[in-house]
């Protein structure tokens, strides 16, 4: 089973590294998006087509269907690739995905992926952030990463004709105190979808630290064991 695990906005693949070991049975891998971890963001910033390459190159020695599991941006990533290439898709799992970019969520967002704020009201952030992603590069992904959500906003990659191309299984996977991907937002995106299920995790934030790894490996092994009985 060629598992293929995609990280969130800010992150690296390390981001779902627990994950990953949980899945170590598998034939598991995960990839870090161009501009994350070690490398700079492109000249011409970040975007859903940069990420959808990165997929490219992860996946073009594989053979036989993928199985692609998102988190947060990743998640919209994973669906964007289901919907280019659906007959190289064998399900997708996202996880804490916001589906829906409105002009008011954006603004929202927008005052988060301030570098300055960061470094000033959240220097613990800024500190893991530099960690990561280098001391001289932070500053300029969270900037980067700015830009592409207000692309997102301005021009989805994930309209309703592209949802329509998504033929392999889904499962939405949301936390119920998740503000930023919402509840609401990921049963209506289901239901564009043609072979969708939502998951509301209890007691559950955004942060994938907060997730119940025990839980979300639980569910994953059961749609996928569901897909093979099928």
């Amino acid at each position: 089973m060629n598992i293929l695990l995609l990280h969130g906005a800010l992150g690296t693949k390390h981001q779902l590294g627990f994950l990953a070991d949980c899945l170590d049975h598998t034939n598991c891998r995960s990839i870090t998006f161009t501009g994350h971890g070690d490398s700079e963001v492109p000249l011409e910033g970040l975007s859903m087509e940069v990420f959808l390459r990165d997929i490219d190159h992860a996946l073009e020695k594989v053979d036989g269907p993928v199985h692609l599991v998102g988190y947060s941006l990743g998640g919209y990533a994973a669906l964007a690739w289901a919907a280019e290439h659906p007959g190289r898709v064998g399900s997708v799992v996202t996880i804490g995905t916001k589906l829906i970019w409105t002009p008011d969520a954006l603004a929202e967002e927008l005052k988060k992926l301030d570098p300055a704020m960061i470094a000033e009201k959240v220097p613990v952030f800024a500190e893991g952030l530099a960690a990561v992603h280098g001391e001289e590069r932070w500053k300029g992904l969270v900037s980067a990463t700015a830009k592409l959500i207000t692309g997102l906003t301005d021009s989805p990659v994930l309209t309703d004709e592209a949802f329509a191309r998504v033929t392999a299984p889904v499962m939405l996977i949301v936390g119920d105190q998740d503000d930023m991907a919402g509840p609401e937002d990921t049963l209506a995106t289901a239901r564009k979808l043609k072979d969708a299920g939502t998951v509301v995790l209890p007691f559950t934030r955004h942060p994938f630290e907060e997730i119940d790894l025990d839980l979300l490996v639980n569910l994953l092994t059961r749609f996928w064991d569901g897909l093979v009985a099928e």
